[in-house]
């Protein structure tokens, strides 16, 4: 039986990418795992997708690559960034970037978006979600943060509702969905709130 990832939002981003018919190239932007976790490229690479991700932060990409010796899995995630994306223009039909991007600043957040899409191919879909400003942590980061140390941020990027249309110019918005989730874990009420795209390159 296939395993079930924890990610849920990509299981309709799966859904939409397998309606078109494009190849099945996909790039994960953030795609390490945490403790048991897989990376949640898995649920493409088990739809039988050409599946690579990119991963700046060093525990989270040790944690995946464990993943995939230990299982057998070539998933081809390894160092990166995706402000500096390592691959040609138009490689991918598909991209997503699963609770990663707003870790950066806004400044560099607008660089990552651009990187999306320039290796995007014409007609590919992406992924992309945001945290919103109704989510309560105001948290700044420890300076020993990855967060911090990699990327220079100070505390998480949050968006108001169509503050992150303007990454979208070129592409046609699919989806567009607000998240406010309410939850224990391990023992804590916690409260979060996303902003979720699936958009279509044009050209």
């Amino acid at each position: 039986m296939d395993e079930i990832i924890w990610a849920t939002p990509l299981y309709e981003f799966l859904r939409q990418c397998s309606l078109t018919s494009l190849d099945r190239t996909v790039l994960d932007c953030g795609a390490g795992s945490h403790g048991d976790r897989p990376p949640p490229l898995l649920l493409f690479y088990q739809q039988g997708y050409a599946t690579y991700g990119i991963e700046i932060n060093d525990e989270p990409l040790l944690h995946a690559k464990k993943f995939c010796a230990d299982n057998g899995i070539p998933l081809n995630i390894f160092r990166g960034d995706m402000r500096r994306i390592p691959f040609a223009d138009r490689t991918f039909s598909f991209v997503y970037s699963y609770n990663a991007i707003f870790f950066m600043t806004k400044t560099d957040v607008a660089v990552a978006m651009h990187e999306i899409k320039r290796v995007l191919r014409p007609k590919g879909l992406c992924f992309v979600n945001f945290l919103s400003v109704d989510d309560p942590d105001r948290r700044p980061f420890r300076k020993d943060n990855s967060a911090s140390r990699l990327l220079g941020s100070r505390r998480f990027s949050r968006f108001r509702d169509g503050e992150a249309d303007i990454y979208f110019r070129g592409f046609d918005i699919l989806l567009k969905e607000k998240r406010i989730i309410e939850k224990l874990y391990e023992g804590r009420r916690l409260k979060q709130a996303y902003i979720d795209y699936i958009a279509r390159r044009r050209r």
